[in-house]
């Protein structure tokens, strides 16, 4: 945990390599101390068709899903510290923004833990 979807425009791969970009998100929120390196998976989808503002123009949106009990002081600078690396590292995008959505712990499957039952 946790898991990060971008999503962006495809123009956006002109001003970063897309492994650049997976790459910066995945160190900015491991920087943040709330998770270890290895939890973090941060995953990429490139739009070709879109609409921002009523027109066609760049975008990065990302979501972070995490697991419930964080507090929003947390969920904060993790949103905070991603969203001023990517606008450092990509000023000509107009549009940057992140969510930090939680997963209900009772309710979350994946491999390890469908194993242990």
């Amino acid at each position: 945990m946790p898991h990060c979807l971008i999503e962006a425009a495809r123009e956006v791969s002109e001003l970063i390599a897309p492994q650049e970009l997976v790459q910066l998100v995945h160190d900015q929120a491991a920087a943040t101390g709330l998770f270890q390196p290895g939890e973090v998976k941060v995953r990429l989808s490139l739009y070709e068709h879109h609409c921002v503002g009523g027109e066609q123009g760049m975008f990065v949106h990302l979501i972070f899903y995490v697991l419930a009990g964080r507090s929003d002081d947390d969920k904060r600078a993790l949103s905070r510290r991603v969203v001023r690396a990517l606008v450092e590292r990509l000023p000509q995008v107009p549009a940057i923004s992140l969510d930090v959505r939680d997963i209900r712990r009772e309710v979350f499957s994946n491999r390890r833990n469908c194993l242990d039952d």
